[in-house]
């Protein structure tokens, strides 16, 4: 459960960034909202590989 409160708080907070740093390179709303997606999914694919690689280092040099 507490995944899913860490999940519900850190996508949102994502895009609002995506939303700031999009912002001040479009014109449009529908431009600025459609690149803020795109940013957002590429930044939680990113975190994913991240939080995967750092588990795989653990179970490496640390073990079970």
């Amino acid at each position: 459960m507490s995944l899913l409160i860490r999940l519900g708080i850190y996508v949102p907070v994502l895009f609002l960034i995506a939303v700031v740093i999009v912002g001040q390179h479009h014109e449009t709303a529908r431009d600025t909202l459609h690149g803020a997606a795109r940013r957002t999914v590429r930044w939680v694919v990113w975190s994913a590989l991240l939080v995967a690689v750092m588990l795989a280092l653990e179970l490496l040099f640390i073990g079970w």
